[in-house]
Order: structure tokens, then C-alpha cells, then sequence
């Protein structure tokens, strides 16, 4: 196995910023004569790890992941093929520019392969758990290199990527442990909440559905660290929210079934879907919350010309079933801020459709 001598490899460049680490490519060897020249001569040619990468830098994101794909910043992707030595030992560079990215690249792909269930899902329930210690060993018997935790933790800590609409660290893909049980006990707290009474229960419970065996002290310290409460407590207000009564029933979103509604209702209403959606911590059909100074002339815009999510109106063309129910409140705005947090720390994440919190 080749034994790369780290010590060669200027420590700095894992941790640059993207912006840093393109501006250091470019000015230390893109631009320069020297470069400019070798190539010339054939000294040096230009070739890349991978031909899925695209040209304009996005915000600080070093590569994307979406619709099961993955694609670099072409720069990130560089290599060159050089001669064994070149002046004033510039070769050098080349050579810490080569292993830098062929290390984070071997680094992504090994991630995204381990992590290929939870990045197509958006479901934590699919996140792996992965040591860093044992992925070390993985890494070096995939592609017979060496690589040492200081390195992983820097390209891990260094590294953005687009995933979901979102900017994520590349350790997002590597979290701790606890940080997974956190969402396990959490589901069990949320699942159990009228029965539950101590921490023991919840090792118990743990244990019978997903096989994970935690003590009750080590059950507390989670809890403690991730701010999750023993037993489901939340304000008399969004308590409410798990009874279905307190919601109107839920009809099928068509003109037939708005007309039947009264003028000028004030309240927060609710879109679902027929097909199960997948979020972070649990599944649902629940697509979009809103609200309304007028819920009738609202839920009559998603099926005309004025709807003001495109994207429902786009499902309805379709010829997808959508659903809705609302509830009258006068203080609907403050009502449809409880209701989305408390859809948030249920899921994971907003709705589907809504794409911000309401503050």
C-alpha cells in the first residue's frame, strides 16, 4: 500500500474556506507563467477525479447531492499529471493540490455510499451510524491510501455541501452516536407519551424496537443534552394540537367542498396529500400548513389561475389528491407559528411545501 508522507501536505489547505482554497489554486498555479508554461511544454497536463461537476460556485458549497446524484465544483475535482520534478519545486504544489482533492473526493464518496438510504429519504430513521475510527480503516481498504483522523476531522469540519435546500457541514453525514439516539428516544417518548413515567421505560421500550440498549443514566444524559423532556410537555396550546377534533374533518380539496364553507373564517388550515411523505424523524402526509384571514377564498386560490404555491396547484393538475382541514382562531398567525414548531419538532423539518417558519 502507497504510505502518503502527510508532513508534505500543507495542513492549511484542508482548512481554507471554498472561496480561499479556489483563490489558492488559482493564484499559486493557474495563473501563473510557470504553470502556464508546463503546460506548454507538456510537462503537465490537466485531468479530473470525476467528469460530475459543475462551474459556478454555489454560496460556500464544495459539492451538491440531489436526486440521488452528487456533483463537485470543478476546481475541487482538479488533478495534474506532471513530471517528476519542476522548477524552483513546483511540483510541490501540484502534488498537495492532487492529494487534498483526491483525499476529501475518496472522503465524499466513501460518505454518500455509506449514507445513500438517508441522502435519498431525508429520513434520520436511515441514517447509519458510523465511527470514525472504523471508517478510517474502511477508507484505507477501499483505496489502499492512508489517511489519519486529523485529516478526516478537517475535511469533515471544512467541508459544505448543498443537500435539501440547505447548507450542511460534511459531518452532518458522520454524526454522534447520541445525536441518533436522540431521535429514537425522542419517537418513543412521542409514541408513548400517556404511559410513560421514567427513563427505564424508555431503555426498555428502546431496546424492544430497535435493538439499541442504553441505561437509563445514559438515556437521562441524552435527554438532558438534546433538550428532550421525559414525558411529552408542552403549553396547554399545542398539547391541543395532537387532538384530531380539534380540527375540522379533513375533505378532499375541491371546488365542491370550499363552497361549502362559511365567508370570512379566520384560522390555520392544513394540506395533505394521499401518498406518505418522508421527513427527517417521522413519515406523514401532511404537506403544507398555512393560515388565513379568509380560509374559503384561500383553499379556492390552490385550484384556480391565483394560486400562490404553484406547487400545489401543480399536484392538483396532476390529478393528486389533496386534502384539507383548518381550525377558526382569531389569532391565527400566533396559532400557525405553534402549530409549525410543533409539526418541526415532531418531523425534523417544515412541511414539505412551506419554506420558512412563521416568527
Amino acid at each position: 500500500m502507497k504510505n502518503i508522507s502527510f508532513y508534505l501536505i500543507m495542513n492549511k489547505l484542508y482548512a481554507m474556506s471554498l472561496n480561499k482554497y479556489i483563490k489558492y489554486i488559482k493564484e499559486q498555479v493557474l495563473n501563473t507563467e510557470w504553470f502556464k508554461k508546463a503546460c506548454k511544454e507538456k510537462k503537465v497536463i490537466v485531468k479530473y477525479f470525476s467528469k460530475d461537476f459543475f462551474g459556478t460556485i454555489l454560496s460556500n458549497s464544495y459539492f451538491k447531492y440531489e436526486d440521488t446524484k452528487y456533483c463537485f465544483y470543478k476546481l475541487l475535482l482538479i488533478k495534474f499529471d506532471y513530471q517528476e520534478k519542476l522548477e524552483n519545486d513546483n511540483h510541490l504544489k501540484l502534488m498537495n493540490i492532487n492529494i487534498v482533492n483526491e483525499t476529501r473526493f475518496n472522503i465524499i464518496k466513501l460518505l454518500i455510499f455509506l449514507q445513500k438510504d438517508f441522502l435519498n429519504t431525508n429520513h434520520f430513521f436511515n441514517m447509519k451510524i458510523i465511527d470514525r475510527e472504523e471508517f478510517i480503516i474502511r477508507y484505507i481498504k477501499v483505496y489502499d491510501k492512508y489517511i489519519d483522523s486529523s485529516v478526516l476531522s478537517k475535511v469533515l469540519t471544512h467541508t459544505y455541501f448543498l443537500f435539501n435546500r440547505c447548507i450542511h457541514k460534511l459531518d452532518y453525514l458522520m454524526p454522534r452516536k447520541r445525536f441518533i439516539y436522540s431521535i429514537y428516544i425522542k419517537d418513543i417518548i412521542n409514541s408513548n407519551m400517556n404511559s410513560l413515567r421514567s427513563d427505564e421505560q424508555i431503555s426498555i421500550l428502546l431496546y424492544e424496537k430497535y435493538n439499541i440498549k442504553l441505561s437509563r443514566r445514559v438515556i437521562c444524559d441524552i435527554r438532558n443534552k438534546y433538550l428532550i423532556s421525559k414525558v411529552n410537555k408542552k403549553d396547554d396550546i399545542d398539547s391541543s394540537l395532537l387532538i384530531t377534533n380539534f380540527f375540522s374533518n379533513k375533505r378532499e380539496l375541491n371546488k365542491k367542498n370550499i363552497s361549502y364553507l362559511p365567508n370570512n373564517i379566520k384560522g390555520v388550515y392544513e394540506l395533505s396529500s394521499s401518498k406518505i411523505e418522508i421527513y427527517p424523524f417521522l413519515t406523514n402526509k401532511v404537506i403544507y400548513i398555512g393560515s388565513s384571514k379568509d380560509i374559503k377564498k384561500r383553499l379556492r386560490t390552490y385550484i384556480t389561475k391565483y394560486a400562490h404555491i404553484s406547487e400545489i396547484k401543480n399536484l392538483i393538475n396532476n390529478g393528486d389528491r389533496l386534502y384539507f382541514r383548518f381550525v377558526k382562531i382569531l389569532e391565527y398567525r400566533d396559532f400557525e407559528r405553534k402549530i409549525i414548531n410543533h409539526f418541526i419538532y415532531l418531523h425534523g423539518e417544515l412541511p414539505k411545501l412551506n419554506t420558512q417558519r412563521v416568527f
